[in-house]
């Protein structure tokens, strides 16, 4: 942790009376109590991997090889990420010495290592230090992270010095690089590993199918976008060079479509990257692809990162953002729909507003959850006090987590942290800025130097912008928004903005003006038909048909549920069966920087 305070917690802190609906900055607050959770001093900082609710009683806490090996880092960017939306330092004293604990994991050849000698951590299962090729993408991005929410230049030093040390663990072919698969361990998530003995085996993989999980391109995938965006940042030209290497491997035909069983008539999928197989590393690698495609301009790629995009969002039950049985599914599609509409490669904000009042928050673990967990553990046997376990507050220290499963029963440091991110993508993109300039994309409760908007979503279709610097304001209705209907006031006087598209524009606007956008509200009844799912993402039983009352973009009631005994969307039934806006007096923070991720 820096001497000095983080630049990410220099912003402003204020009261202020607000509509109570979704606030992403309150549930990155949860995440945050999350975080401080899982680390335990008792393990020189080490994080929790697995809170289990239906396994014993009580329920039990416990860790896993790839907590310090990868995910550990992932909860490192996500902390930062978290503290730029809230302002908050909840636990920021044990948070500087796990953030300690993690960078004396760096070698002096810059990659992460960990030792799996160490005395008392038999979960670690390799007897010797080494370095997992997902950890290595997933502290490059911690990093950066910390470079820009920190202040602190020694971030920059360490990962120029990780994007070096990645060369040892490639092996280059041409012009292109690839990580084998293949150490000297050979269980699941050993398989990546690199130890002081090297790679057992350096020849190509054959196919996506290889690695962790079944998929190349879950553990590494995502590399290469890191490593572009520390060049976009930074200017490192190794970093750029290594990133076009790896994207040119990764975007091979052969790792895309499905040869056996074909693809469309007259369609060649590997060129418009259709796939078959694990989302999440899928769409880890379409976002890398993307980020490479961003700072060379190559527009083929960026194409090959939009089809495929489009390919993923027909999964399973898109209109509310459940791809994937697992909590962190949903984070991943976030990031990279608002990447594409960032980047004008195309529009989506509509999915990410789909996206994120639904799926992307509902796997959270909330206070609310607390009886439903505590009955799912009632008359279990109690836990067998393995090496790396606790018994001790396990609900209290997950709340603010995200499922591995659709019922709630287990709560992951993979999915705790990814859907932590998506709160944070999602937040990021909402609004958008530039010099007086200012696009609200998602009409979600947020607080900012430029304005504040306060959403009425969706009791009412009202949004209310309180102005602070911006001159100029785009705002997006949403696709269900009746445009003919729009009604528009400027500090309570009616102004008849022009459309830019789905945006409303207002001009010359000056500090501490008010800004209300209405529109009907309107609410739908859909059926979509969706797949069973089990471990890891296979199809079980026939097609379920579902019906949806939506409100707005706002799922407010499904029916059956998404799978047997799952809680999810159970409670919003009775939330939203008025439609009078309830407000709440709340402590706001307004970000003094924008993070690059």
């Amino acid at each position: 942790m820096p001497h000095a305070t983080p630049v990410g917690l220099t912003g402003e802190h204020y009261e202020d009376t607000v509509p109570d609906t979704l606030d992403l900055a309150e549930r990155a607050a949860l995440g945050l109590n999350y975080f401080t959770g899982m680390t335990e001093p008792d393990l020189d900082h080490e994080m929790y991997f697995h809170a289990q609710f239906d396994l014993s009683s009580p329920p039990v806490l416990s860790t896993h090889v790839t907590s310090l090996g990868a995910c550990q880092a992932k909860a490192l960017e996500a902390i930062a990420f978290l503290r730029t939306m809230t302002g908050s330092t909840k636990g920021i004293e044990q948070e500087a010495r796990m953030v300690e604990m993690m960078a004396g994991m760096l070698g002096d050849d810059g990659l992460l290592w960990v030792d799996g000698s160490a005395p008392g951590k038999p979960w670690l299962q390799i007897p010797e230090r080494f370095a997992m090729v997902h950890g290595q993408g997933r502290m490059a991005r911690a990093m950066m992270a910390w470079h820009q929410y920190s202040g602190d230049p020694v971030w920059k030093e360490r990962l120029d010095r990780l994007v070096v040390g990645l060369d040892k663990m490639l092996v280059h072919d041409g012009d292109r690089a690839y990580f084998p698969t293949h150490g000297f361990y050979d269980n699941e998530y050993l398989r990546s590993c690199y130890s002081a003995k090297g790679w057992k085996d350096t020849s190509e993989p054959s196919g996506e199918k290889d690695g962790e999980e079944g998929s190349l391109f879950n553990h590494q995938g995502h590399i290469p976008g890191v490593l572009a965006n520390w060049h976009r940042l930074t200017g490192n030209e190794d970093a750029l060079n290594r990133s076009g290497e790896l994207v040119r491997f990764l975007a091979s035909p052969q790792f895309w479509s499905d040869y056996e069983a074909g693809d469309y008539p007259s369609v060649v999928g590997q060129q418009h990257a259709h796939w078959t197989g694990h989302l999440h590393g899928h769409v880890n690698t379409l976002r890398a692809i993307l980020e490479y495609a961003l700072a060379v301009d190559d527009a083929q790629l960026k194409g090959f990162a939009r089809d495929g995009y489009e390919w993923a969002r027909q999964a399973l039950l898109p209109r509310i953002g459940y791809f994937d049985y697992q909590g962190c599914a949903t984070v991943r599609m976030i990031g990279l729909a608002v990447k594409l509409s960032d980047a004008g490669i195309g529009d989506y904000w509509e999915d990410v507003d789909q996206y994120i009042r639904n799926h992307g928050v509902e796997m959270q673990i909330t206070p609310d959850d607390a009886d439903y967990l505590a009955a799912m553990s009632e008359g279990k046997p109690p836990p067998d006090g393995e090496p790396g376990t606790a018994t001790e507050n396990v609900f209290e220290r997950a709340v603010g987590g995200f499922a591995l499963w659709s019922d709630k029963s287990w709560v992951g440091l993979c999915c705790g942290t990814h859907g932590n991110m998506g709160l944070f993508y999602a937040w990021d993109g909402a609004l958008r800025h530039d010099d007086g300039t200012v696009r609200v994309n998602l009409l979600l409760n947020r607080a900012s130097e430029r304005l504040d908007v306060h959403s009425y979503l969706p009791y009412e279709g009202k949004v209310v912008l309180r102005n602070k610097t911006a001159t100029e304001v785009f705002v997006r209705v949403p696709l269900w928004g009746d445009k003919s209907a729009v009604r528009c006031a400027v500090d309570g006087n009616d102004r008849k903005p022009a459309w830019f598209g789905s945006y409303l524009r207002f001009r010359d606007l000056r500090p501490g003006e008010s800004i209300t956008v209405q529109f009907p509200m309107v609410e739908t009844t859909e059926e979509w038909s969706v797949s069973q799912l089990t471990w890891p993402g296979n199809i079980i039983g026939e097609e379920q048909v579902h019906t949806c009352r939506i409100r707005g973009n706002t799922l407010v009631e499904i029916t059956p549920g998404l799978s047997p005994g799952s809680p999810l969307y159970r409670g919003r039934k009775a939330l939203y069966s008025t439609t009078q806006t309830p407000m709440k007096t709340v402590s706001r923070y307004a970000s003094p920087i924008t993070l690059t991720w």
